[in-house]
């Protein structure tokens, strides 16, 4: 029986990146009548509501007790901020490229963890983010279809994420899975709701019920990735996180007709191919520790 959990863990992260593609895909249909930071916010303000619910008759008052203060707020702002300038680059660019570049975090992570993190980094590492970084030019390339806005925006969102990242790593351990995630969506929504003003406009009422959509579907696939890490551990799961790769191509397809040509799959395979190599690089890492 305990031979099937790493499976299930795999099958539950795989599962929940369906889940959160499809929510990218859901508010790329509707950002021309509801701003990103709008979208954003009620997706953080869902999130953590629906959270704190759940945690709560565990933890009690720690669901509203964020600790340590700064990196909470740090962690919460970059990982709002990426979302919506991810949500921002959706309204130019096709639904797979703009996840391809925000899938470059770990590439990110990689090149700032010796400032920001004080790491060593190796030189199969390095090597690893030269990669990533020709994966980013393939995608990037003079003359490509689409508003080259967006994708110099998704790089930004991309670079976002990984400062998410680096905040998850310094607080790592300090807290359980699940208040994280609670202490994350509370964060984010706070940052979100400071700015809120200069971006608020009146909501559409067809787009109410993709609003809720939106929510569900976070709600959902973050629970479907808090369970994957319950099955297995975080080294065999994550890497599994690039399956929303593949769910945003066939999505783009089947809602956009969009279609990524071979030097954009060259980029985005190239993407993958550093950010595997990274974790398996770390893995070793950790081993050896």
């Amino acid at each position: 029986m305990n031979s099937n959990k790493p499976l299930l863990g795999i099958a539950l992260m795989v599962l929940s990146t369906a889940f959160l593609a499809t929510k990218d895909g859901l508010a790329k249909t509707f950002l021309d009548q509801v701003g990103p930071v709008q979208i954003i916010w009620v997706q953080y303000v869902g999130n953590f509501l629906a959270m704190a619910l759940i945690s709560a008759p565990r933890h009690g008052w720690n669901v509203i007790a964020p600790r340590p203060l700064g990196w909470q707020l740090f962690r919460g702002t970059a990982s709002a901020a990426g979302v919506a300038t991810l949500y921002w680059a959706l309204t130019y660019i096709p639904l797979a490229d703009a996840t391809a570049m925000f899938m470059l975090a770990p590439v990110v992570v990689t090149m700032l963890s010796p400032l920001l993190l004080g790491e060593r980094i190796g030189l199969h590492r390095w090597i690893a983010v030269g990669v990533g970084f020709a994966g980013v030019v393939c995608i990037l390339r003079p003359g490509f279809g689409g508003d080259m806005r967006g994708y110099y925006i998704a790089l930004l969102a991309g670079f976002l994420l990984g400062f998410y990242f680096i905040g998850n790593r310094r607080l790592a351990g300090l807290a359980p899975p699940l208040l994280n995630v609670t202490h994350n969506a509370l964060m984010g929504g706070i940052v979100l709701t400071l700015f809120l003003p200069l971006f608020w406009h009146p909501v559409p009422a067809p787009a109410i019920p993709k609003l809720a959509g939106i929510v569900a579907l976070a709600i959902i696939g973050q629970a479907l990735m808090i369970s994957a890490f319950n099955y297995a551990a975080a080294a065999v799961v994550a890497p599994f996180t690039y399956a929303m790769l593949v769910f945003a191509a066939i999505i783009g397809y089947v809602a956009f007709g969009a279609i990524p040509d071979l030097p954009t799959w060259a980029g985005m395979v190239l993407i993958v191919g550093a950010g595997l190599y990274i974790a398996h690089r770390e893995r070793q890492a950790a081993a050896k520790r």
